[in-house]
C-alpha cells in the first residue's frame, strides 16, 4: 500500500521522473531491515524474534503516517538546477520515504528467518498481502485523499502487529488500540473541511491560503486542485496579437500541483465565445466541422471551441474521472458544457475509446495534452505518451472521414530546439505507415507565439483550404511554417516534409544531440528529446522548454543513480563486509552472491519494462502501476507456495527452471506488440485480462525463484539469508534506475531483452548451489556461543 501511495504523492510533490522512486525506495529499505538484522547478532536470536516482532508491526504503523507528513512538510527538490544543496534534499527526501520500508524490512525477515516456519509459504503469504494492498490503495484514494489513505495504511500495519502478538501468545490489546487510533485519525481528517494533504506541490507552497481553494479530489489518476473563479482576460494558448480586450471568470485548475487547465465560466450562449477563434489551437474549426471529439478535455476550453465553431455532435474524451466528475456536478452550471445540446463527455483511454467505438470524426483535436510534469519526466512513460507514437497515430488517423482533420497543439520555440520538430515528424511517419505517398500535401503546421498548431489530414488539402487558411492567418496573425502550398520556414522542417520514405525521415531527423525521430509503442518518449551526448558534452546547445525539462530529468536520474549508489554501499554493502561473510566457503558463497544479485537485477528488468509498456496500453501510470504490482506480487506469490513442492537437490530437471523463465521473457518481448494493437480496443477489464496473459505466468515461475535459493542457502548457514536478502535488494534497486536509462535510450524492449539473458546466467549459479547442498551436510549452526562466535566479526577462512 505505501509503495503505491508514495508513487501518487511523489507524483504531486514533484516531477513525474521521481515517482517511480517508491520502487527503488522500497527495495532499498526493505533490503536495509535485512542487512540491521544480520549485524544486530543476538538482538533478533530467534528465541527473541518472535517476542521482538509486535514491536516492531507497531513501530512500521506509526512510522507511515509520520514520515507521510515529513514529507508533506519539507518542501521536495525540482531537480532545477542541480546544485549540492538540492542535491542533499534529495538525498534527505529519500530517506525519509524509506525509513517506514527498513521497518517493514526488519519485520519481513524476522518472520522468514527467524520463526523457523516454511520461507516458501510465510514469504507467498507476504506476497499475497501485497497483492491485495496494491488493490486496496485505490479503492482508500477513490473514497478518501492521500494523507487519510496514509494514516489507514499504518492502521493496517498495526492489525499486522496484533496478529504478530497473538502469535507471540499475547492478547494483542494494545496493538488493536493503536489500529482503532489511527483509523479513527483517517476517518477525522477524511471528513475534516480542509484535510491535511499537500503543502508543497512541485515544491512551491501554492495551497497555504484555504480562501484560494475551491475545490480539491483525489483518485488513482491524480489530484485536482481548482482555485477559487475571478474575473480576469481570457485564457489563450496561443492567442493572437489581435485579440481585443475580453474579461470572463474563470477558475484555475491544477492537476497533480502544476499542469494547468481553466474552467470558464458560460452563459449558455455560443454567440459569447468569439473571443476562442483567436487562439491558435482553433484553426482546424477553420477548415472542417460536423462531428468533433476532443481528446483530453481538461477543463473545457477545447469543448467551449468546437461549440463556438456550431458542431453538430461533440464528444470529450477524458482519462481523469475528477475532470469529468468536476464537469458534470459542481461545476456544471458555472461551466455549462455538459448541458449544451450534442455535447457528451466519456471517461475513457482515448486509443482504446476510438478503437472501440468505431465513428469517425470530421475534426479530432489534441491540445497541448500533457501534464507538464511529462516533460521534465522524458525517462518515463506517462498516460499522454501513448497518445504521441506512430501506433496511437494510426488509431487516430482511421477514426477520421476521408477528409477529415486530426489537430494536434505543442510548444513551440522559433528559436531553439521544440517539440514542433518531432510533431512534425511523427506526422510524416504516421502518413507514410498510412500508406501516404506524399506526406507533404496532407500537412499543415501553424504557429503564434509559443504555439504551434499541426493539421493533418487522410485526404490532400484543398485549394479551399488553401483560401480558407489564408483568409485566418493574415488578419490574426499566425505563421505558416508548413503547407502543400509554400515552402518551410525552416530548412530541417523541409526535409522533414519531403520525406517520401522511411529511410529518407530517418536522414532528415538525424542529429548528433537531439531525437526527432517519431516515437513507438516499443520507446514512446515523445517528450524526450536530448541524447545522451548532449548531456555529457560541453560544447552542446542550450535550449529552454522541453530541452531543458530533458536535462533536469536526466540530471535527476542520475543523481538518483548516485545517491541511491551510495545508499546502497553505506547501509547494505558496507555493514555487511564489516560483519564479514557468514561461515560458508568462498566459492559457495560466491554463487550465492551471484544467484541474488542475478534475481534482483532481472526481476526488475522485467517490472520496469512493464509497467512502461503498459502504461501506454491501459492509459494510466498509476492504474498500471496498481495493477501490474497486484498481478506480479499475487503470481509471485502463488510461485512462492507452489516451490515448497520443488526440490532441485532431487529434482535435476527443475534446476533448468532459470532458462524456461529467460526463454519465456523472450517469447513475451515478441508477442507484446502484436498482441496489444489487436486487443487495444477493447475496455478496461478486457485490457487488464491481456496484461494477466502476460504477467500471471512469468511472476508465478519468476516467484519461485527467492524460496528456492533461500532454502539452499539455507542449509548451509542460519544467518546467510539475511545476507542474501541485502543483495538482491541491493541488485534490485539499482536495476530500478538501470532499466528506465536503458528505457529511455535503447527502448523498452531492451529491458526484456537483458532480463531473459539474465535469468538464462542464472543457470550457472543454481547448479553450484543445488550440488553443493546435495553433496555435503549443512554447517554447524551459527547460533552459538564463545570464540567461534567471535569470529563473525572478521573474515572467515575454512
Amino acid at each position: 500500500m505505501l509503495e503505491v501511495l508514495d508513487t501518487r504523492l511523489l507524483s504531486v510533490l514533484t516531477w513525474y521522473h521521481l515517482s517511480f522512486l517508491a520502487v527503488s525506495v522500497a527495495m532499498l529499505g526493505m533490503a536495509a531491515g535485512a542487512v540491521f538484522v544480520f549485524i544486530a547478532g543476538e538482538l533478533f536470536a530467534p528465541e527473541r524474534a518472535v517476542r521482538l516482532l509486535p514491536a516492531v508491526g507497531i513501530a512500521l504503523a506509526i512510522s507511515v503516517p509520520i514520515s507521510h507528513i515529513g514529507n508533506l512538510v519539507i518542501p521536495f527538490p525540482a531537480g532545477r538546477g542541480g546544485s549540492p544543496a538540492e542535491f542533499a534534499a534529495l538525498g534527505i527526501a529519500t530517506l525519509v520515504l524509506t525509513v517506514p520500508f527498513v521497518i517493514s524490512g526488519v519485520a519481513v525477515t524476522l518472520a522468514l528467518t527467524r520463526t523457523r516456519a516454511p520461507i516458501g509459504v510465510l514469504y507467498g503469504a507476504d506476497l499475497v498481502g501485497a497483492a491485495a494492498g496494491c488493490l486496496a490503495i485505490i479503492w482508500l484514494l477513490d473514497l478518501t485523499e492521500i494523507t487519510s489513505t496514509a494514516i489507514a495504511t499504518g492502521g493496517a500495519a498495526a492489525i499486522g502487529a496484533w496478529c504478530l502478538a497473538r502469535y507471540a501468545g499475547r492478547r494483542g490489546v494494545a496493538h488493536l488500540m493503536v489500529a482503532a487510533i489511527l483509523f479513527g485519525l483517517a476517518a477525522a481528517n477524511a471528513s475534516a473541511d480542509r484535510p491535511l494533504g499537500v503543502i508543497y506541490p512541485k515544491s512551491r507552497g501554492l495551497w497555504l491560503d484555504d480562501r484560494a481553494i475551491d475545490f480539491t479530489d483525489w483518485n488513482a489518476h491524480s489530484n485536482v486542485i481548482v482555485r477559487a473563479p475571478a474575473n480576469g482576460p481570457v485564457f489563450l494558448w496561443g492567442p493572437s496579437a489581435a485579440l481585443p480586450d475580453i474579461r470572463v471568470t474563470a477558475a484555475l485548475a491544477a492537476i497533480d500541483g502544476d499542469a494547468g487547465t481553466v474552467i470558464t465560466e458560460w452563459d449558455g450562449d455560443p454567440k459569447s465565445l468569439e473571443w476562442v477563434q483567436y487562439d491558435v489551437t482553433s484553426l482546424p474549426y477553420r477548415l472542417r466541422r460536423g462531428n468533433v471529439a476532443v481528446i483530453g478535455v481538461g477543463g473545457g476550453r477545447d469543448i467551449l471551441t468546437a461549440i463556438w465553431a456550431g458542431n453538430a455532435s461533440i464528444t470529450g474524451i477524458e482519462i481523469n474521472e475528477v475532470l469529468v466528475r468536476a464537469l458534470s456536478g459542481r461545476y456544471r452550471d458555472f461551466a455549462r458544457v455538459t448541458q449544451h445540446p450534442g455535447v457528451t463527455l466519456v471517461n475513457d483511454e482515448a486509443r482504446s475509446y476510438l478503437t472501440r467505438n468505431g465513428r469517425q470524426f470530421d475534426v479530432l483535436q489534441m491540445s497541448l495534452i500533457d501534464t507538464w510534469a511529462a516533460t521534465g519526466a522524458g525517462a518515463f512513460t506517462l498516460s499522454e505518451n501513448g497518445l504521441y507514437t506512430r501506433e496511437g497515430w494510426q488509431v487516430f488517423l482511421r477514426a477520421l472521414t476521408p477528409t477529415g482533420v486530426f489537430s494536434v497543439s505543442r510548444w513551440f520555440d522559433p528559436d531553439a530546439a521544440s517539440e514542433t520538430t518531432r510533431l512534425l515528424s511523427l506526422g510524416v511517419a504516421s502518413l507514410l505507415d498510412f500508406g501516404v505517398r506524399s506526406p507533404r500535401e496532407h500537412l499543415v503546421l501553424v504557429t503564434c507565439g509559443r504555439v504551434a498548431t499541426l493539421l493533418v489530414s487522410p485526404a490532400p488539402f484543398s485549394e479551399t483550404d488553401r483560401v480558407r487558411l489564408h483568409d485566418v492567418v493574415q488578419p490574426l496573425g499566425f505563421s505558416v511554417r508548413v503547407s502543400p502550398w509554400t515552402a518551410a520556414t525552416d530548412e530541417r522542417l523541409q526535409d522533414i516534409i519531403d520525406a517520401g520514405s522511411a529511410e529518407a525521415l530517418k536522414r532528415a531527423t538525424s542529429d548528433r544531440y537531439f531525437d526527432f525521430t517519431a516515437p513507438t509503442d516499443r520507446r514512446p518518449f515523445f517528450f524526450n528529446m536530448l541524447k545522451p551526448a548532449a548531456f555529457f558534452q560541453t560544447n552542446a546547445p542550450a535550449s529552454a522548454g522541453v530541452v531543458s525539462g530533458n536535462l533536469r530529468a536526466t540530471r535527476t536520474l542520475i543523481a538518483l543513480a548516485v545517491i541511491a549508489a551510495i545508499l546502497v554501499l553505506g547501509i547494505i554493502a558496507w555493514p555487511l563486509a564489516s560483519v564479514g561473510r557468514p561461515l560458508m566457503p568462498p566459492r559457495l558463497f560466491g554463487a550465492a552472491l551471484a544467484y541474488f544479485g542475478l534475481i534482483g537485477l532481472a526481476f526488475m528488468f522485467v517490472q520496469i519494462p512493464f509497467l512502461q509498456r503498459f502504461s501506454v496500453y491501459l492509459g494510466h501510470p498509476t492504474y498500471t502501476f496498481s495493477i501490474i504490482l497486484f498481478l506480479m506480487i499475487l503470481s509471485a506469490g502463488l510461485g512462492s507456495f507452489a516451490s515448497e513442492r520443488i526440490d532441485v537437490q532431487r529434482q535435476r530437471r527443475s534446476r533448468f527452471l532459470p532458462v524456461a523463465i529467460g526463454m519465456l521473457v523472450l517469447v513475451e518481448m515478441m508477442l507484446l506488440q502484436p498482441v496489444m494493437e489487436w486487443t487495444v480496443g477493447w475496455g478496461l477489464v478486457g485490457r487488464t485480462v491481456v496484461v494477466a496473459g502476460f504477467v500471471v505466468p512469468l511472476a508465478l515461475a519468476m516467484g519461485c525463484c527467492f524460496p528456492i535459493g533461500m532454502r539452499l542457502v539455507g542449509q548451509q548457514s542460519d544467518r546467510v539469508t539475511a545476507w542474501m536478502w541485502g543483495v538482491n535488494g541491493a541488485a534490485g534497486v539499482m536495476a530500478s534506475i538501470l532499466a528506465v536509462m536503458v528505457s529511455m535510450w535503447l527502448g523498452i524492449h531492451a529491458n526484456l531483452l537483458i532480463a531473459g539473458l539474465l535469468y538464462v546466467l542464472l543457470l550457472v549459479p543454481l547448479r553450484s548451489l543445488a550440488a553443493t547442498a546435495t553433496g555435503s551436510p549443512p554447517l554447524l549452526s551459527e547460533e552459538i556461543s564463545g570464540p567461534r562466535q567471535k569470529s563473525q566479526n572478521s573474515r572467515v577462512r575454512h
